[in-house]
């Protein structure tokens, strides 16, 4: 979508990191913890921003996004199920089985007799 928050008009990065007041926002308890004050708050956010996500971990992110699953070990996964009142669907194993890749990869791995 944008190469950096900053740039989307509907995020809260403009209000937390810069000097956009949105007076729709209410401040998060964790980013109140981010600083002493207004001044040390932003500047942690912003440093937050520039950390460099390793390719594997945003390929996940966007599977799971894609997907609509939930992202996370099985502690934050248990934690969104009593909130939801209700089990998390459980992922199948394996891939598309009737997909030409699956099958190609299965051939290119199954050992013969």
């Amino acid at each position: 979508m944008v190469a950096h928050p900053a740039e989307y008009p509907w995020s809260s990065y403009q209000h937390n990191a810069l000097d956009k007041h949105i007076e729709l926002l209410t401040a998060h308890p964790l980013y109140l913890a981010l600083g002493a004050d207004i001044t040390s708050r932003k500047a942690a956010y912003q440093a937050l921003f520039k950390a460099h996500i390793p390719d594997y971990s945003l390929k996940q992110i966007r599977e799971a996004q894609q997907k609509t699953w939930v992202l996370g070990d099985s502690r934050f996964k248990q934690q969104i199920e009593q909130q939801l009142g209700c089990a998390l669907p459980k992922l199948q194993h394996g891939g598309d089985r009737k997909s030409p890749r699956f099958r190609a990869v299965k051939a290119s791995t199954t050992l013969s007799p």
